[in-house]
């Protein structure tokens, strides 16, 4: 069995009701929550009501929800109490994981990194921050994730030895396929398997063309091989979820919400073709 789960980013300037409305129009039983919506944190950190709403929602449309994104939140430099309360919101949903970001290896992508010493000191930061952040991830008995994203997380091979830095069995990976592709310009049937016994999460991201072509088709129609990759993930026993991040291509405008749901519903029924192809039998 597994779950697949939509993000509500692709709706990221309608409303939350909208997004939830959408994912949930488009077929979808779990949802990850945690990004901005029209501008609106979610939920807003500062109302004491936010979370409740929240919660009244996604009841509202039949939705579970199986992530909470915590980038801003669990971010070096930021006040600890912000990660904490991101730790109550979850307990609150009933969330078992807080998905994040490692560090950014660029002045400017594509063509200027940061030079080595600094990209050193950066992430030395950030291991020593998320050391603490694994401290109240085990209080609260909830995971966090790390996902490809340049930096300390650019690859299998990056993302294994921040974790292993970490050292926390509360600090697991979220592989993300698109990034990689787009980022690194590799292929994740090969780089995955140097990660998947500490895979927690999987976002279904697909990419199309060369490195840095911002192009991010519905899965299944660029350049990621994802039944390939949901074949490795059942035969290590994968039992996260999978989500949805982003399915709008190389769109040269905003979507309309009509839209954006027939992208999100050609994505869920592409995934789980795939997922049944791979071997999975149950998808939920």
């Amino acid at each position: 069995m597994v779950k697949l789960a939509c993000m509500t980013l692709p709706y990221r300037n309608e409303s939350l009701e909208r997004a939830l409305e959408g994912i949930s129009r488009a077929g979808y039983r779990y949802v990850s929550l945690g990004l901005p919506h029209e501008g609106i944190e979610v939920p807003e950190e500062d109302d004491s009501t936010a979370l409740g709403r929240l919660v009244t929602l996604c009841e509202r449309y039949g939705l579970e929800p199986v992530c909470l994104v915590g980038t801003n939140q669990l971010a070096p430099g930021q006040p600890i109490e912000r990660a904490r309360r991101r730790f109550e919101a979850a307990k609150v949903l009933g969330v078992k994981e807080i998905l994040s970001l490692g560090t950014w290896g660029y002045h400017q992508f594509p063509d200027s990194p940061l030079p080595e010493e600094e990209l050193t000191r950066t992430n030395n930061r950030f291991v020593t921050r998320f050391r603490e952040i694994a401290e109240w991830a085990e209080r609260y008995g909830i995971t966090v994730t790390l996902k490809p994203h340049t930096g300390n997380t650019a690859t299998a091979v990056h993302l294994k030895q921040t974790l292993e830095a970490i050292g926390s069995d509360f600090v697991q990976a979220c592989y993300d396929p698109g990034n990689v592709h787009y980022y690194e310009g590799i292929r994740s049937e090969e780089d995955m398997p140097i990660i998947i016994e500490r895979l927690y999460s999987f976002i279904a991201k697909d990419h199309r063309g060369a490195r840095a072509n911002a192009d991010f088709p519905v899965p299944g129609e660029g350049d990621v091989r994802f039944t390939d990759l949901f074949r490795q993930m059942k035969e290590a026993g994968f039992t996260g979820s999978v989500q949805v991040e982003r399915a709008d291509g190389a769109h040269p405008g905003p979507w309309s919400p009509v839209e954006l749901d027939e992208q999100i519903r050609k994505a869920r029924t592409s995934l789980e073709s795939m997922l049944k192809e791979a071997g999975w039998s149950e998808v939920l």
